[in-house]
């Protein structure tokens, strides 16, 4: 969380400045039920109020992200009838006693957060295993279909337990493919040689902690994971 609180539309153009020139920050644009894991992560040394990317578009009346994505299933602070819908409170953010949110106007003055691109899930699962979990709890397993999530990913990773932590990364029908469609042109294999023909049993893209580069292992092995 940043110290210094601003208008809710400043605290946008600082997390996306960020985004391009401190590759590992991104803004927070996607569901906070679907991270509620790493929001309460995150809120855990919050030391106020603050915006964390919702809004609502006043002439239709629907909350979004950031990002543009339509903000479905949130958590708002009921108890303190929440949103109250007022006139002009059209942004959200975190309440920092019970961590859910509450609608406040856009010039209101907020501390607020920027938030990494992945959540690294510390439990063990095999390859399949760690795609349901992730479909279910975030959206997908994660891509690192760009040199800045790749970065993203270098930073997570220093907190994990096991030698390889599952990606999105998958072979089948002769081809490498991430899981949730993105494109496969930023590549990051051992000496940037992509495996042609892997042994059936090694379908499954990995990230090495020692060495920082893809790997493909056996899919029935169990690692931590990233989401996303």
């Amino acid at each position: 969380m940043l110290n210094a609180p601003v208008l809710f539309v400043l605290s946008v153009k600082v997390c996306s400045d960020w985004s391009h020139h401190h590759t590992h920050f991104h803004w927070l644009d996607v569901s906070l039920s679907k991270r509620e894991s790493e929001s309460s992560s995150n809120a855990s040394t919050q030391v106020s109020h603050a915006w964390v990317g919702l809004y609502k578009k006043p002439e239709i009346g629907v909350w979004k992200w950031t990002g543009g994505i339509d903000a479905e299933h949130l958590s708002w602070d009921t108890d303190m009838r929440q949103p109250n819908n007022l006139t002009n409170e059209n942004c959200g953010f975190l309440y920092k006693i019970t961590k859910k949110l509450h609608d406040e106007k856009c010039s209101f003055p907020l501390y607020f957060f920027c938030m990494t691109n992945f959540t690294l899930v510390p439990q063990m699962n095999t390859w399949d295993g760690a795609l349901e979990y992730c479909r279910t709890h975030y959206k997908d397993l994660a891509s690192l279909s760009t040199m800045e999530r790749m970065n993203s990913a270098l930073l997570e990773i220093t907190q994990a337990k096991t030698e390889y932590v599952w990606t999105g990364l998958h072979f089948l029908a002769g081809e490498w493919f991430w899981v949730n469609g993105d494109d496969l042109n930023y590549t990051a294999w051992y000496q940037n040689e992509q495996p042609q023909c892997p042994a059936r049993d090694l379908h499954c893209g990995a990230l090495d902690k020692q060495t920082n580069v893809w790997t493909h292992r056996n899919c029935e092995e169990k690692y931590s994971f990233f989401c996303q």
